[in-house]
């Protein structure tokens, strides 16, 4: 059996299972550490929420600019799509911070231990991130436009005022940063380490993270929930092989850019559609290229990097 399996990917699959963002952190019981971070959690979410509610009740015009639907169409749509953007990465921001911040205080580490363990941020990964994502997205254009879709972007559409459409980028390149970075942290960073706790199997580990990923955003269409799933076991596994968040936020950041400048405006994207099976295609050559790309950053950076994980004492 083990001849049938790619002696890369068994590489591959070590390496991820000794990953230092499911490495043990210092020697307490798991089940301590777990009941401070739902602790702290619950003290600096509801801390969160009260600043939140405070900002919202003091300025009202915000809880505005969250639509129930699809925002109203016209010249000006896109400055208002631009302010939803940046109040919806704000709303994201916060509680990942919190979150965040508890997990840090529950296990007595920097925050950077559930973001890039024991290295400083690497640009470079970064950016390849975005431009992996980018890349792709250019790619399967076609593919969609052969299946049926309609194409026509917010950012070239001339029924939308010209400075409109130059405020709208730079307002959902702030936003969309915020909100990725803030799922990536969430997901990829707290609950990779939560449940590194219980397994540090990297299939494992992707399915889970992926299918939780998937369901926090509450889109009852099983396509767009297959869809989701598969990106957040990619970008998980981005975070085991590289030992951190910034490929998966790169990427996360251009997966939603990518959409909100080129197929529909945020509001309207964010709304759950009805999908066909067949629309798994595209995702699927998503997936095979962005992982082919993390395994080239990933041998890349292996030789350079020490394994981080707990040994046994000899």
């Amino acid at each position: 059996m083990q001849r049938l399996v790619s002696p890369a990917f068994v590489a591959a699959h070590a390496a991820a299972a000794r990953s230092s963002l499911t490495a043990t952190m210092g020697g307490e019981q798991p089940w301590r550490q777990l009941a401070r971070f739902l602790l702290f959690g619950t003290l600096l979410l509801a801390i969160t929420f009260l600043i939140l509610g405070v900002g919202f009740a003091a300025f009202p015009g915000l809880a505005d600019r969250i639509p129930e639907g699809t925002l109203p169409d016209g010249p000006l749509r896109l400055a208002e799509e631009g302010t939803f953007a940046l109040v919806l990465g704000l709303l994201l921001a916060g509680p990942a911070v919190a979150i965040a911040g508890a997990a840090a205080l529950a296990w007595r580490q920097p925050l950077s231990a559930f973001l890039w363990p024991r290295r400083r941020f690497d640009v470079t990964q970064f950016g390849v991130g975005v431009l992996v994502m980018a890349g792709v997205g250019v790619i399967t254009v076609p593919l969609h436009l052969l299946m049926g879709s309609e194409w026509n972007p917010p950012i070239l559409d001339p029924h939308y005022a010209g400075p409109t459409r130059l405020t709208y980028v730079l307002a959902i390149t702030a936003g969309l940063l915020a909100a990725a970075a803030a799922e990536e942290v969430v997901f990829r960073g707290v609950l990779l380490r939560l449940t590194g706790l219980i397994t540090r199997a990297p299939i494992a580990l992707c399915v889970v993270n992926g299918l939780l990923f998937s369901a926090i955003h509450l889109d009852p269409d099983p396509v767009a929930f297959v869809a989701r799933a598969v990106s957040g076991g990619v970008w998980t596994w981005a975070a085991l092989r590289l030992g951190g968040l910034e490929f998966a936020i790169g990427a996360h950041l251009a997966s939603n850019l990518f959409i909100g400048l080129f197929w529909a405006p945020l509001s309207e994207a964010a709304l759950s559609q009805d999908s066909a099976w067949i629309d798994l295609a595209p995702e699927g050559l998503v997936a095979l290229i962005t992982i082919v790309f993390i395994e080239r950053l990933a041998n890349r950076a292996g030789s350079a990097r020490p394994d981080l994980s707990p040994r046994p004492a000899p």
